[in-house]
Parts: C-alpha cells; structure tokens; sequence
C-alpha cells in the first residue's frame, strides 16, 4: 500500500546532493521532463527512482522519494504529501541514514513540516549524525543547540568547543563567525529566530 501511495504522489526535485547514480539519473529524468513539460520522461524518472527505492532499496532512492513526496508535483497534478514523507523520513532515520537524520533534526528544531517541536532530539539525532558519519553541518547546528541552551544541561565548552572546531575545520559556512561573535566575544544574549532552519541556511 505505501508503494502504491509514494507512486501517485512523487514530485519534480531539483537537488542532487550525495545521491547514488541510480536516483541521480532518476532524478535527472524528472527535472528534464518538468522543465519541456513532458509527463512521459517524468513518468519514466518516477518509475526508476521507484525502483531503486522500492526493488533494489537503494537508500537514497528512498530519500528522495520522501522529498518528492512532500512537495508535490504540478505538472503532474499530484498534490504534497507530508505525512507519507515523513513516514519515509522516520524509516531512514531508524537506519540511522545520515541525510535524514540532518533533516529530521532541523524540522524538529522548529516543530515544522508535521514534525512537533522536540530540541532534545533534534540535539540527539545530530549529535549521531556526527559521531556515526562526521557530518560537519550536524557538528555546527548541534554546537549551537548546546551553546543557546535550548536543551537545558547541555551547555558544555568542551564538547561546544570539539564539535565547532570540527565545523570549522570543514569550513562549513558560518562557524567561524558563530565562534567570533556568539563564544569568543563573551555575547551572552540567547538567539530566538523566528525559523532555526533559516538562520542556519542564511548563515
């Protein structure tokens, strides 16, 4: 049933970030066939990404199934779905598949997307996202939880300190300043921004 499900749902996607060959050509397909306007060649990058996900359970197939489905696809006339998204999400994130737990962390943080708000785990599924695949973005965002103190107890220099320097010795944008102006500086004022997801990506 959720096969039949993420079928009629899937979506045009245009990010090809770490994806295997197999959803990157599947994914390619879909951008090409939404961009002439052809359902065919849509149809045809579906049906791969479908496969992969589905048949040969490649893993970022399903990711990428899941971000499909949750923006829907106008030219194909299939409206979101974010509760199969999610549900995708969740089984990722039980294998502990490091892009998904990055992106259940950030909906969690802000309570976005079906997700309730939960600090606490989004701070745990970084946190593993950092010590299971050395994911220097989980570093930097997880780094930053403890430091506003958004999870009461867990403002420890030592370990804001290991996972920042991790950040920025893999120069991910905005550690080095969040250092500068938010540690170094002494600045004592917790940060409240309307969306943690977009203070992190405007960083």
């Amino acid at each position: 049933m959720m096969k039949k499900s993420i079928s009629t749902t899937l979506l045009l996607t245009t990010q090809f970030v770490l994806a295997s060959p197999l959803s990157d050509g599947a994914l390619r397909l879909i951008q090409i066939g939404s961009e002439i306007g052809s359902r065919d060649v849509v149809m045809r990058g579906q049906s791969l990404l479908l496969k992969g996900a589905f048949d040969l359970y490649d893993l970022d197939a399903l990711y990428e199934s899941s971000k499909q489905v949750r923006h829907g696809n106008v030219l194909m006339g299939y409206p979101p779905h974010e509760r199969g998204a999610n549900e995708i999400l969740i089984k990722l994130v039980r294998q502990s598949y490091d892009p998904a737990l990055y992106d259940y962390a950030l909906h969690l943080l802000d309570g976005s997307n079906g997700f309730v708000k939960n600090e606490f785990l989004a701070l745990n599924l970084l946190e593993e996202s950092f010590e299971a695949h050395s994911n220097a973005h989980s570093a930097f965002v997880a780094a930053v939880i403890r430091n506003e103190s958004l999870v009461p107890g867990t403002k420890k220099t030592q370990r804001i300190g290991k996972l920042l320097a991790f950040a920025i010795l893999n120069n991910i944008k905005g550690a080095k300043s969040y250092q500068t102006q938010r540690i170094n500086s002494g600045h004592w004022k917790t940060l409240k921004p309307n969306s943690w997801k977009d203070w992190i990506k405007n960083q």
